[in-house]
């Protein structure tokens, strides 16, 4: 290998996330940087085939306490830190006699991977030098280039391209604020992980449902609900119990799926194609209850579903992922609660209530709905593979609402709600005036969460656009209600479970 003399701009190249290294070190050799590194990226750096000086054999101080030591050293902070501009800063610089770093690309251990690990692994997983290195070169974004994603090695590689060699102050600046933004939220996580700790695993929230109560969460074995934020004011007690009822409701499905969760019940669930679309109509099954509400997606968000989003005001958005471009759009709405769901459970074993004899404990109701749940009692039949479609979304959304509980649907989409009334007959009202606020559609299915006692929902419903109806059986009035479906025409499906939520 050729004297570090001989070169004369190099990166300092440090990264956990090992993806795209290739890449990167393509980039910089064709522009003729020469590469330092450390430990196990150098490593992977050599087995590559490209050129590599190791950090120790420059600062002649090998790395010590199983690495949590080997980047902080004055040397490497005289040459990232200096002024390139301020003859002082040259003089000490060149006396030290060491490489000249104008590039440092570092990403950090991933510490919310192992915050619900052992206490001993979670601590070996805060990075010291990682920020140190990153803060360091953001802060003199003047003279050095920042890069804390691997996902960002083609931007370098086009601002190179672009300027000939070199990077431009624009596109340092621009990386040297979302290094400050990766070490923010990095140091974030930490102190939620502590404050955890400090709090007997309880999480002291705003208050309750309301100002006056106090109230915490006692984190269960899984990560408290703090690790899985990634922006946003905090989190209330409302904003969790909304959050975990809506992701009951995309338990249910795996098709591109949205649900809207006002007072824990949904006001919108549509499944669709794409995600934007399932978002759409979602929203507009009413919008007027979906404002401040609580936005639960199944798939990963990207830069035009996040430009749909910030239109509206949401208390909380929660996604299995977000795109870059959508992070940058959503981060707008500062106060909006941005929840990534990839790691959160997806079902709970149980549920628990307080009451004042002790603790009720039950199974959760994770029982799987198909087609065989499903039992076709009228003269009319003739159920299409859409109705089935129809009847299966329709029949899953009334499971997750508060009872007594009445879901119209046309298309995978809910046109009208019913919730949480005293009587059957008040639920079908408020779904069809819900219904009828915004929709003319014809054809509906209607979904009941337990069975009917009597025909005069099902006169409402007649009335009113639908023409097949999905509820449990196990009324003393049944039959009375499978005469008035064919006396009347209608499809009237029975199922074998009834799914009360209370």
């Amino acid at each position: 290998m050729v004297s570090f003399k001989k070169i004369k701009s190099f990166a300092l190249v440090s990264v956990y996330d090992k993806k795209n290294i290739s890449l990167l070190c393509n980039i910089l050799k064709k522009n003729k940087i020469g590469i330092i590194s450390t430990g196990t990226t150098s490593k992977k750096i050599k087995s590559l085939g490209f050129d590599c000086f190791e950090i120790s054999s420059l600062t002649k101080f090998k790395e010590v306490l199983d690495g949590r030591v080997k980047t902080l050293h004055p040397k490497i902070y005289i040459s990232i830190l200096h002024n390139r501009n301020n003859e002082t800063h040259k003089k000490t610089f060149n006396k030290t006699n060491f490489p000249k770093i104008d590039y440092v690309i570092a990403n950090l251990y991933p510490f919310d991977k192992f915050a619900n690990k052992h206490h001993k692994d979670s601590i070996e997983m805060i990075d010291i030098g990682g920020p140190t290195l990153l803060r360091a070169s953001a802060k003199n974004y003047d003279n050095v280039t920042t890069i804390s994603s691997p996902n960002d090695y083609k931007l370098l590689k086009n601002n190179i391209e672009k300027n000939y060699g070199s990077t431009d102050l624009n596109f340092r600046k621009k990386m040297a604020k979302k290094c400050f933004k990766v070490t923010f939220k990095y140091d974030q996580n930490i102190y939620n992980w502590f404050s955890n700790i400090k709090n007997n695993k309880k999480l002291k929230l705003r208050y309750g449902e309301n100002p006056n109560q106090s109230a915490v969460l006692q984190k269960n074995k899984s990560a408290s609900i703090v690790n899985y934020q990634i922006q946003g004011k905090k989190i209330s007690y409302n904003n969790i119990l909304d959050i975990d009822s809506g992701l009951d409701y995309l338990s249910e499905f795996t098709e591109p799926t949205t649900v809207i969760i006002k007072h824990n019940n949904s006001c919108g669930v549509a499944s669709c194609k794409t995600i934007k679309n399932s978002f759409v109509k979602a929203f507009s099954s009413d919008k007027q209850s979906s404002f401040g509400g609580v936005v639960l997606i199944n798939k990963k968000i990207n830069r035009d579903l996040a430009n749909l989003i910030i239109k509206n005001f949401f208390e909380v958005l929660v996604s299995p992922g977000f795109t870059e471009e959508a992070l940058q759009i959503l981060n707008k709405r500062r106060n909006l609660i941005l929840i990534n769901s990839v790691k959160i459970p997806k079902s709970k074993k149980e549920t628990t209530k307080t009451v004042r004899f002790g603790s009720l404990i039950q199974q959760n109701n994770n029982i799987k709905l198909s087609k065989n749940n499903f039992k076709i009692v009228s003269k009319n039949n003739k159920i299409s593979q859409k109705e089935y479609e129809n009847i299966l979304f329709a029949f899953k959304v009334v499971k997750h609402v508060k009872s007594n509980a009445i879901v119209l649907v046309k298309n995978k989409q809910t046109l009208g709600v019913g919730a949480g009334q005293m009587n059957r007959y008040d639920a079908t009202k408020l779904a069809i005036m819900k219904y009828k606020e915004n929709f003319s559609s014809k054809n509906l299915v209607c979904a009941s969460d337990a069975f009917f006692p009597f025909t005069d929902s099902l006169k409402l419903l007649l009335k009113n656009n639908c023409t097949c109806i999905v509820a449990p059986s196990g009324s003393k009035n049944d039959k009375m209600i499978i005469d008035f479906a064919n006396k009347n025409k209608l499809k009237l499906i029975f199922s074998s479970t009834r799914v009360f939520k209370h």
